[in-house]
Parts: structure tokens; C-alpha cells; sequence
């Protein structure tokens, strides 16, 4: 992220002064992360000094320029300071130390000592804004938000908004993030990770058009993130496809077809996505109010925009995209398809796309609600043959595997997501997934949700396998 220096210098009566540095940090690159911000602070009698070297730079937002000259006389003067301005000296110091806990209690007391002073209020929301962004830093953002909200309460700055909105996309709070990403970038205050951020939370809403918006602006804002220009590529690719398509509606779904004369084949997809909506719903507690977009594309424009095989009967990428000609194989057909799909878009929105592929395959198999006698005979072979895989080995993608390992690969994720529903329940489930969305490793999501550990599972799971193959 491009670095933006910016100094906000603050000078005591005394000669102290308090301010920040901002500086762009990320910690790495599959997620964006807000400006970090350090101190710089003056004091005794280099505050005037400090003053004037601020007022040559070309980033100034703010300084004071007479405090420095009659805070020099009043120290050198042994005037006595007040209680409140003690309190405030010494959180400059705790703020030089990197303690913002203890320098936002002093500048607390100070105003509440001098309630009037402004200067008091400026630097204990100069100091909420460090210690916030060291939260953010240190992916604390539970601890960040009352810092930044206590801040913003204190004036409405764009990098309080910044930061907020990160926090609270972090936590999983969509909406809050979004309110305030937009707020930072109307005060002018919008980098390249606040549009990557809000381009995330557009695709997680399924707008494609907001998405789109936002991607293109992180890029011209310097974002470089690997998959970004490939996003952008689909996105592209998805609207010029569809730039003639109308639309029909349901309670829960949106579908896009080209063709007046597809109204009832759309009309069909329609019920049996609503029925998706009820069965899987149920099966995870999950009944999401905003309606989700099917596209049903004329087939050889599905294979040209999803660059799937000839075999593939619909993918999720944000999105649920279907071949029309896929609807001529039969209701029975369609309605696994979807149901399939349907899932894969719960699992994702549920776990912010972190769920090992495993469970999301898992999952989608279960949905289907269907039996199949060819993925029983296989486990019994993998258990006889000591073949079976790890849980391990299939948390990422399965086309490494030859065509043989790929079907055992299927069969044991259902076994293992099956199991998983069948101890856990349903509502256990989508908590495990949602611990995905915020946790780190998926150790950690389990001990959160299901206060199990990721390996135990598996050992139990293994035997159930185990006991089932024999």
C-alpha cells in the first residue's frame, strides 16, 4: 500500500505536544488492512522547533503555531501547572512508550478536569486513533472498535471511518463496515484497502456492479493483490455477457436469462432454488433475507464465461451460473443441481469463503439429499486398502488428484461432513462455519464452535468410518 505522510501536531500551554504520523502498513497480501498510524511527538522547548519543521511539509493537516513560543516562557518560568495539564504531559509520555492504554486514562481525567479545553480533547483522540490502529495491527479488532468509537464521538475524522469499517468487516459486522468505508472515502480519506474492502463486502452481497466499481478503484489506488486482476477479468467478462439479459424474481432469488422465449425454463429454476432456500435453510439454520442471482446462460456461453468443462452442470462463484441445456436432463436432475449450488453459496457467505474444501464439497453432497451405492464402495475399498486420505489433504482444491483419488477425495469429504452433521447438528454447523469466517486456522474454529479439537474429530470421524466400512 502507498505510503501517506500526514502529521497532526498538537502544542500544550506548557510545550508538549501530541500528534500522529500516518504510515501504510500490511501485514500480507490476501487481505487488506488500514493505515497504521505511530506518534510523533515534541516536547520541552523543541516544540516550537518541531512546529516549524511540520509547517514546511506539504502533507500538514493541522498545527498549532502560538502555544510553542508561550509554553516555553511558562516553563522556563516555573509557572505551576494545573492538575489537568500534568495529566496531560504525562500521557504524552505513556504515548511516546507506545501505552495508549495508560495515555487515554490520563487525558480522560484531564478533561474531566478541564471539560473546555480543546486541546485535552484533541489529544485523547489522538491517542483512541493510535491505540485503535495498534489493535487493528495486532487483529485485536473487538478491542478496536470502542477506542475508534469513542474517537469519532470526539469529531468525525475520514481515518477514524477507515479504521471502523475494517474492524468491523473484520468481526463480521458487513453493514456497519460498509457504512463507514463509505463515510472515509466521502471525507476524502479512501485508500487502496478501504475500495478492496468494500469491493468485498459488494461480492459478498452479490452487487457485481458496486463490486466491480470499488475493485477498479483499489487498482488505481495501487491494490496489487494476487486473483485482483483475474476478479476484475471475470466481473468484466460477466457484464459484457449479460449487458442484453432481463430478470425475474422470487421471495429469496434473482435469475438472469437472455431470451424471452427461457421465461418458463427460468420459471422452473425459480421454484426449485426456493426449495433449495427451505431444505438447506433448515438443515443449517440459515435463511438469509437479501435474494441471491442465478444466471442461466445459453450453454456455450457458460463454458466461454465459467471456463468450466462440458461435464459441469453449474458453479458458485458469488453468483449461481447454469447452462439452459443443463435443464433438458430432467427435474430430478436440476433439482440436486441447485440444491448442490445452493448449499456452496451458504457455505461460502457463512464462512467468508475460509471452509476447507472438504466441508464445502461435503456439505453440498449432503444437500443433495441423494444416496449413492458407487461413493459407499469406494470407502469400504479406501479402508480395506489403508488408502483413505487426510483431512489434511483435502483442504484444498481436489483437482490435483488423478481421477480415482478425486472420486475417493468426494466420497470421504461427504462421509466426514455427514458425520459432522449427524454429531453436531445443523446449528453447530453454520457456528463452526462462521468461526471460519473470523478465526485463523481451522484447529481454532473448531475449539470455538464445537470446543473439539481439529484432530479429534478426525481421530472419531475415522473410526465411525472405520466401523462403517467393516
Amino acid at each position: 500500500m502507498h505510503s501517506r505522510l500526514a502529521f497532526l501536531v498538537l502544542v500544550t500551554g506548557a510545550g508538549l505536544a501530541l500528534g500522529y504520523l500516518g504510515m501504510a502498513s500490511r501485514r500480507d497480501a490476501s487481505a487488506p488492512r488500514p493505515s497504521v498510524v505511530e506518534p510523533v511527538l515534541a516536547a520541552g522547548d523543541s516544540a516550537a522547533d518541531e512546529t516549524r519543521e511540520v509547517e514546511d511539509d506539504a502533507d500538514v493537516i493541522a498545527a498549532a503555531d502560538s502555544g510553542a513560543a508561550d509554553g516555553d516562557e511558562a516553563t522556563n518560568g516555573d509557572v505551576p501547572i494545573s492538575d489537568a495539564e500534568r495529566k496531560n504531559r504525562e500521557a504524552v509520555a505513556h504515548a511516546n512508550d507506545g501505552d495508549w492504554k495508560a495515555a487515554t486514562e490520563l487525558l480522560r481525567d484531564a478533561r474531566r478536569l478541564e471539560p473546555d479545553n480543546d486541546l485535552y480533547r484533541t489529544n485523547l483522540q489522538a491517542v483512541l486513533i493510535n491505540g485503535a490502529f495498534a489493535d487493528v495491527t495486532a487483529e485485536h479488532f473487538r478491542e478496536a472498535i470502542p477506542r475508534f468509537t469513542e474517537a469519532l464521538a470526539l469529531g468525525d475524522r475520514g481515518e477514524i471511518r477507515r479504521g471502523l469499517g475494517y474492524a468491523y468487516y473484520r468481526v463480521n459486522e458487513p453493514e456497519q463496515a460498509r457504512a463507514n468505508l463509505e463515510r472515509a472515502i466521502d471525507q476524502g480519506a479512501g485508500d487502496a484497502e478501504t475500495y478492496l474492502t468494500l469491493g468485498r463486502i459488494h461480492l459478498d452481497r452479490h452487487d457485481q456492479t458496486k463490486a466491480l466499481a470499488m475493485l477498479e478503484k483499489a487498482v488505481e489506488a495501487g491494490a496489487d493483490q494476487p486473483g485482483l486482476a483475474d476478479t476484475i477479468a471475470r466481473l468484466k467478462r460477466d457484464a459484457e455477457a449479460e449487458a442484453d439479459y432481463h430478470a425475474l424474481g422470487s421471495s429469496h432469488f434473482v435469475i438472469k436469462i437472455e431470451g424471452h422465449e427461457d421465461t418458463e425454463a427460468a420459471r422452473t429454476v425459480l421454484n426449485a432454488l426456493e426449495d433449495a432456500y427451505r431444505r438447506v435453510g433448515a438443515r443449517f439454520a440459515y435463511y438469509p433475507l437479501e435474494r441471491l442471482e442465478v444466471v442461466l446462460y445459453p450453454d456455450q456461453t457458460f463454458r466461454e464465461v465459467t471456463g468450466s468443462p462440458h461435464w459441469s452442470g453449474a458453479i458458485y462463484d458469488g453468483r449461481i451460473k447454469m447452462p439452459i441445456g443443463g435443464l433438458a436432463r430432467g427435474s430430478e436432475r436440476l433439482v440436486r443441481t441447485v440444491r448442490h449450488e445452493y448449499a456452496h453459496a451458504a457455505i461460502v457467505t457463512l464462512s467468508k469463503g475460509k471452509a476447507p474444501v472438504w466441508l464445502n464439497e461435503g456439505l453440498a453432497q449432503v444437500a443433495e439429499e441423494t444416496t449413492d451405492d458407487g461413493r459407499t464402495n469406494r470407502l469400504r475399498m479406501a479402508v480395506a486398502d489403508g488408502n483413505l486420505l487426510t483431512l489434511a489433504d483435502l483442504e484444498s482444491g481436489f483437482t490435483r488428484f488423478d481421477r480415482d483419488q478425486a472420486s475417493l477425495a468426494y466420497s470421504q469429504a461427504y462421509f466426514a461432513s455427514k458425520y459432522l452433521l449427524d454429531q453436531k447438528g445443523g446449528y453447530n454447523v453454520r457456528r463452526l462455519l462462521e468461526a471460519m469466517a473470523t478465526t485463523d486456522t481451522i484447529d481454532a474454529a473448531f475449539r470455538q464452535a464445537l470446543a473439539m479439537p481439529y484432530p479429534e474429530f478426525e481421530r472419531h470421524m475415522l473410526a465411525a468410518l472405520d466401523r462403517a466400512a467393516s
